[in-house]
């Protein structure tokens, strides 16, 4: 598993994605909370995943929507 330690707090993606915060779960796993420019919701998503996510409210992906 590669982070993407390369990616700084407001980069965004192809997709509209943008990089809010680092964050790690319960099981200290690192997990990054993104906001998408399109509808503004924040979810998080593994930390490997920033390059490719896309918005679970209004693209239809996965992840755990937190607003």
């Amino acid at each position: 598993m590669v982070a993407n330690y390369h990616v700084a707090v407001g980069d965004q993606n192809a997709l509209g994605q943008y990089l809010v915060d680092r964050t790690v779960s319960a099981d200290k796993r690192p997990r990054l909370r993104i906001a998408c420019i399109h509808c503004g919701k924040e979810y998080l998503v593994a930390d490997v995943n920033f390059h490719n996510c896309k918005c679970p409210s209004c693209q239809s992906d996965d992840g755990q929507t937190l607003s």
